[in-house]
Formats: C-alpha cells, sequence, structure tokens
C-alpha cells in the first residue's frame, strides 16, 4: 500500500510513501535561562563513528519503536522524551502536526542533541525496493513543498540551515528498534537535522520551525539540562 503521511499520526492514500516529518520549537528563553552560543555541529561531520545522514536513520528508527498512541511524537507534555533513548546522542521528537506543542524535558548533562527541523520518508513494501526511484522522489519533496526553516538556540538563530540537509539515499531498516525487529531495507528519508554540542547545565529552549506547503507545525521544547 502507498500512503502519504505529515506525521506519524495521520495517513492519507496517495502514490509513494511520504511522510514529511516538521518540528518547530518557540518560546524564547527566559532571563533565568543561560545564554548559550550556538552550538551546531556542521553537517558533514562524523558524531560518534556514524555521519549524520547515519544519525537521521537511528531517529527514525527511535520514532518507529513506538507504537502510535504512546509516541514522543504524539506527547503534548515531555513526559515521554526520555523513553528508549541510549547512548551519546538525545533525539529530540517531532510532534503530529495537529496543533502546537510545549514539552518540558530533562536532559542529562553531556548528551549530544539531534533536533530534526523537516523530513520526507519514503517507504516501500515491496521486498526488492527500487530505493534510486524513492531517493529521488525524497529530495523533490523536500526541494519543492518544505520552506520557511529556522532554528534559534536561547533565542540565537542558527544559520545557514539549507547546509544541514541530510539524505539516506540507499534503502535502510526501519523496524530494527520494533518488536518483533525487521531488518527489512525498504525505507529512505531526506531532509533537514540539526546537530547540536551538548550544552551547558541549567534551562534552555530550541526553537525550530518549518512548513510544509501551507501547513506549519510548531513545538516549543524547555530542556533542563543537569
Amino acid at each position: 500500500m502507498h500512503l502519504r503521511f505529515l506525521s506519524s499520526s495521520r495517513f492519507v492514500a496517495r502514490g509513494v510513501a511520504l511522510c514529511a516529518v516538521l518540528v518547530a520549537a518557540g518560546l524564547p528563553a527566559s532571563a533565568a535561562e543561560p545564554r548559550s552560543s550556538v552550538v551546531a555541529i556542521v553537517a558533514d561531520e562524523i558524531v560518534f563513528d556514524r555521519s549524520q545522514a547515519e544519525w537521521s536513520q537511528a531517529y527514525l528508527q527511535w520514532i518507529a519503536a513506538f507504537a502510535r498512541d504512546s509516541s514522543p511524537v504524539s506527547d503534548t507534555t515531555g513526559a515521554r522524551c526520555a523513553a528508549k533513548q541510549e547512548g551519546d546522542v538525545w533525539f529530540l521528537a517531532t510532534s503530529d502536526g495537529t496543533a502546537p506543542v510545549v514539552r518540558t524535558c530533562t536532559v542529562p548533562a553531556g548528551k549530544t542533541l539531534f533536533v530534526p527541523i523537516a523530513g520526507t520518508m519514503e517507504r516501500s513494501g515491496n521486498r526488492e525496493p527500487d530505493c534510486n526511484s524513492m531517493a529521488r522522489i525524497a529530495a523533490d519533496n523536500i526541494t519543492h513543498h518544505v520552506t520557511r526553516l529556522s532554528m534559534t538556540v536561547d533565542g540565537q538563530a542558527v544559520d545557514n540551515l539549507a547546509s544541514h540537509r541530510l539524505a539516506t539515499r540507499e534503502c535502510f531498516a526501519l523496524g530494527l528498534r520494533q518488536i518483533p525487529r525487521s531488518a527489512a531495507k525498504t525505507v529512505v528519508a531526506d531532509g533537514y537535522y540539526v546537530m547540536l554540542q551538548p550544552l551547558p547545565a541549567g534551562l534552555h529552549t530550541i526553537a525550530v520551525g518549518a512548513w510544509f506547503d501551507s501547513t506549519a507545525v510548531s513545538t516549543t521544547y524547555h530542556l533542563d539540562v543537569r
């Protein structure tokens, strides 16, 4: 079956599978929050022995490990932000696009943050998917449907977000963290993701925004790093 979806919680039939994953976060940091400098890692830098495109795969595999009604994507408070997090990189989940979301989350000190801005995912039900064709479709969707990228860390803008575009190009296995585990390589992804160096201990606000066609998605993360 071919599906189109704006998030992991809404599905509409259409052509080849499309996932537009958008996250926005946007309240200014309070006076009590440390004014950290922007600490984005350049997109071609290897982080903990993985390319950042591989980290985008790991992020999507993390999201896929949850049932829809218990996913960090559908979380409206931040209560699930620590669920199934592991290792040195901490993922900030997207929202489902139905309404603005405000999340409060405690993050262990020293964690590198991986923040999706906007992305698409193409999924095939075929055992031998046409990964090159799927990658072209994903790239076309990002190029022609995603606009108005923005990101701030504690009110400071992260510049040149277009340089943070990551494409998996080849198919990968979305279900490696699912139970039962699936190793079928039937998914490609493309999108904008920013890797942040660990933030100093204290309160922080990360604000990220994008539009998919005429739809804006808004999620606010207030982080307590300790």
